[in-house]
């Protein structure tokens, strides 16, 4: 099943899907480009043909023949499009992501190529959401109070909400939320759900 949600951004030839299954049928059209993900800092520019990053969090593309690929069950893939085409990049972003820096990671990347981070777009995609998403009480310690609610003796982190603020405060203001979880659409891989090792696959890539 092929998620499409391409309007939500609106820029003309950009495409961000997700599909449930291991293989999309973009596959023929473009060369993808994928991450050995490990919930790392670790971002890195496409270059040289080489189409498998290891230990890698983040890639990002100038050359529009790349699908960028993200794996996903939970946490947040986040897409970055620039409205004249310079750079588009996604990256993976779990808790530890988060705490470890890797949106301030990208912002630094992204000043290499763009002058001016109006023109930057980034994008949530499908993600768990803070109803879902219980965790212990030292996230309280990592990201502050205000993304995190406290119902009974639970705990309830809201990354969503911790990745917009971060992105917003390092200057990239338009921030897309798709506002679907992963937990709640049985449509969705979950690991917090199902426990399950399959994973949802994002993919950013121009026509």
């Amino acid at each position: 099943m092929i998620f499409d949600f391409s309007d939500k951004i609106n820029q003309n030839g950009l495409k961000v899907i997700f599909s449930n299954a291991e293989e999309s049928s973009i596959s023929k059209k473009k060369a993808i480009v994928s991450m050995s993900q490990t919930h790392s800092t670790n971002i890195e520019v496409v270059k040289n043909k080489k189409l498998v990053y290891s230990n890698v969090d983040g890639i990002f593309a100038c050359n529009k023949n790349y699908a960028l690929q993200v794996k996903t069950a939970d946490c947040l893939p986040i897409f970055f499009i620039h409205k004249h085409e310079n750079i588009f990049g996604v990256i993976h972003a779990g808790w530890k992501g988060l705490k470890n820096g890797i949106i301030s990671k990208s912002t630094e990347l992204l000043k290499s190529y763009i002058n001016d981070f109006n023109e930057i777009t980034a994008f949530i995609g499908p993600s768990i959401s803070q109803k879902n998403y219980e965790v212990k009480n030292e996230f309280i310690d990592y990201f502050g109070n205000e993304f995190i609610d406290k119902v009974e003796d639970k705990f309830f982190c809201n990354l969503k909400g911790v990745a917009s603020s971060q992105l917003q405060k390092l200057g990239i203001k338009n921030v897309i939320d798709c506002n679907q979880c992963t937990y709640e659409n049985k449509n969705y891989h979950s690991y917090r759900r199902d426990k399950t090792s399959k994973r949802m696959i994002g993919l950013i890539y121009y026509e």
